[in-house]
């Protein structure tokens, strides 16, 4: 068993990783615009892509080796 303390996320992997996410944050963007405003889906779209946008934000923290802080409602986001 691998204990949790041994892990660690390289930058390459963090690269491969924000990649995906952002591919897949596209997708996400373009379905809300398939989607009638104010529907269940729709709400759960927007709260998908707000996930992805800090994940983004994570994964770029962790490429550059470095901690960011983003004031409350920087791109929507509380």
């Amino acid at each position: 068993m691998v204990q949790r303390s041994k892990r660690g996320l390289t930058s390459s992997e963090a690269e491969r990783m924000q990649r995906e996410v952002r591919e897949f944050q596209r997708k996400v963007v373009q379905w809300s615009g398939e989607i009638t405003i104010g529907t269940t889906v729709y709400v759960a779209l927007e709260i998908l892509n707000n996930d992805l946008i800090v994940m983004d934000r994570q994964l770029t923290s962790a490429i550059h080796e470095v901690t960011y802080q983003w004031p409350p409602g920087s791109n929507g986001l509380v």
